[in-house]
């Protein structure tokens, strides 16, 4: 299994943006130090609920602190962007990090952030599976058009520069649909699964059909298929510690279902729960979660690899924990937690 960092830059208390983001970079140079694989960043917009608007930029700055790790998008929200800008940005990403991007794609699922981008959400997967198209040309071919009803490409054109890696970085795609898993398998992509969303019981089928349909990745065909697993992560001393810090991932929860049914309350950017009942028991929840002391999370850990997970990414920074609290977390789950999955680890 393969570690990874997440990072959305949350802050339920409207935290001023400069001080999360020295935060951020300040944790994935740890995550470097401590022997992470990989590192990945959110986009969201409008809200407290991530500050990480553009993650191309913030893995640049970063890369310059982290000199080893790999670096993600989970996702970048491609609908939001245009198709060849998109190819540019990635493309100039990949080359500042020295070929140590890999690219994150889905479609978005907050309403507040289509109206507030003025993109219709009803076309979000029209219009990625468009723009997907347009960003591989983009990255292989030379003079190239494009018939498309959402960004045609009526005259001939070459998008510069091409990215480091060639043809194009690897790409994974966040699926919360059997629909989105098997468009992954058959273009070649490596997925992204959300604990918060995918229950124990349903990944076992979503992984095995996953395997079984994707096809060869085009930018290295001999690569076995990835699938990665976004999960919130604490690890403690003890339990009570662990539960203690509970408040701070339904916190992250609660927003996001909010946010998912289009019944944010949000004033000047700030996210409230004021009236909502979540739609898991906090057992439930627990259940869903790496949290609590190190034998704990190993359990969980493992649970999910022996179901054919490759990538963890754990989500450490999260819901506005403190800073010193996270690095700790992060300490503790290399010290005690990796090194008991180095078999699949190697």
């Amino acid at each position: 299994m393969r570690f990874g960092t997440f990072h959305l830059l949350g802050s339920p208390s409207m935290a001023p943006a400069v001080e999360r983001f020295a935060e951020t970079i300040d944790h994935i140079a740890l995550a470097d130090e401590l022997g992470f694989d990989a590192v990945w960043v959110a986009e969201h917009h409008f809200s407290n609920y991530g500050y990480s608007a553009n993650p191309l930029l913030l893995i640049a700055r970063a890369s310059a602190d982290a000199p080893r790790v790999r670096f993600g998008q989970a996702v970048l929200v491609t609908p939001f962007w245009h198709p060849l800008r998109l190819a540019e940005d990635i493309a100039i990403t990949d080359l500042l990090t020295g070929g140590r991007l890999e690219i994150g794609l889905g479609r978005g699922y907050q309403p507040v952030e289509f109206r507030g981008l003025d993109v219709d959400q009803d076309q979000s997967r029209p219009i990625f599976e468009e723009q997907f198209e347009v960003m591989r040309l983009a990255w292989t071919a030379d003079d190239f058009t494009f018939d498309g009803k959402h960004f045609p490409v009526r005259s001939p054109i070459t998008v510069l520069p091409r990215p480091l890696q060639q043809p194009h970085p690897p790409i994974w795609l966040a699926v919360q649909s059997q629909t989105s898993l098997d468009w992954a398998a058959e273009h070649g992509c490596d997925v992204i699964l959300s604990g918060a969303s995918t229950d124990w019981q349903q990944l076992p089928a979503w992984i095995e059909r996953f395997k079984q349909r994707r096809r060869p990745a085009p930018d290295d065909p001999a690569r076995a298929p990835r699938v990665g697993m976004l999960r919130h992560v604490f690890v403690a001393e003890t339990e009570a510690e662990a539960r203690q810090a509970l408040w701070q991932s339904r916190w992250q929860r609660g927003v996001a279902e909010r946010l998912r049914l289009g019944e944010e309350r949000i004033t000047a950017g700030r996210n409230s729960l004021e009236g909502f009942v979540h739609s898991m028991s906090e057992e439930d929840w627990w259940d869903r979660i790496v949290y609590g002391t190190p034998e704990r999370c190993i359990t969980q850990m493992r649970r999910q690899a022996a179901l054919g997970v490759t990538d963890a990414v754990a989500w450490f920074d999260i819901g506005g924990l403190p800073a010193d609290a996270i690095r700790r977390s992060m300490r503790l789950f290399a010290q005690e937690v990796m090194p008991a999955l180095t078999p699949a680890h190697a």
